[in-house]
């Protein structure tokens, strides 16, 4: 007699089906808690960033929204042909096989957008390291730029200290030299007015002597 499988009443089937919806359905609760996480980690890495490198990120997210539209509207489309088929095959056990390949659609698709904001967040991480890394240099950059501004700055008015107090010693000894030369030459002018004076005077003595017959001072 030929061995024959013992079939499942509907019971056994349903409550089948039951279980594994369930731990479905836990499996996605897991996966949506781990990436509520991820995103809070990076919500403080994404409050530094420029408006640029955000830019890119919500490019990034939006195509990958986009994708992921497109993958729900294909699950929908198999969950709608999978329903049709649960109508037509009139077994618990089709429909829990149907179910299953529905479910581990929806897990692919949870696992893929999982793994695509991973990827995003390293992305953003490295940006982030990379924008810091180019700040820092700029600033570097810019001290040494202002520093080397300042010394060439002060050299410069040094130079022109010297050269200002350099010809204000030239000065002040120019006029030394013209302030002493202009009192010898006052001197000598009073020197010379004093004996054209004195030469008058004693040529008007000498006349007044020798017109009225007043005795000299030799006699």
């Amino acid at each position: 007699m030929p061995f024959r499988p013992r079939k499942k009443s509907w019971r056994q089937a349903f409550f089948q089906v039951f279980l594994l919806s369930n731990f479905v359905i836990f499996e996605n609760l897991f996966v949506l808690y781990d990436l509520g996480v991820c995103t809070q980690m990076a919500d403080r890495e994404l409050r530094r960033m420029h408006r640029a490198e955000l830019i890119e990120i919500i490019y990034a997210l939006k195509q990958s929204e986009d994708q992921l539209k497109a993958q729900n509207a294909a699950l929908t489309a198999q969950l709608q042909d999978r329903q049709l088929r649960l109508e037509s095959a009139g077994s618990i056990a089709q429909a829990a096989l149907e179910l299953n390949n529905v479910f581990a659609a929806a897990q692919a698709a949870a696992d893929d957008y999982l793994h695509s904001v991973q990827a995003s967040l390293a992305d953003t991480n490295a940006t982030a390291a990379n924008t810091l890394s180019q700040a820092r240099s700029e600033a570097k950059r810019i001290l040494e730029q202002a520093q080397a501004d300042a010394d060439s700055l002060k050299a410069q008015a040094q130079q022109e200290c010297d050269a200002m107090t350099a010809a204000a010693a030239q000065k002040r000894t120019q006029t030394e030299a013209d302030c002493k030369a202009m009192v010898e030459q006052a001197e000598q002018e009073v020197q010379q007015r004093w004996q054209a004076f004195d030469r008058k005077a004693n040529d008007l003595l000498d006349q007044y002597h020798s017109t009225d017959g007043l005795p000299s001072e030799e006699t």
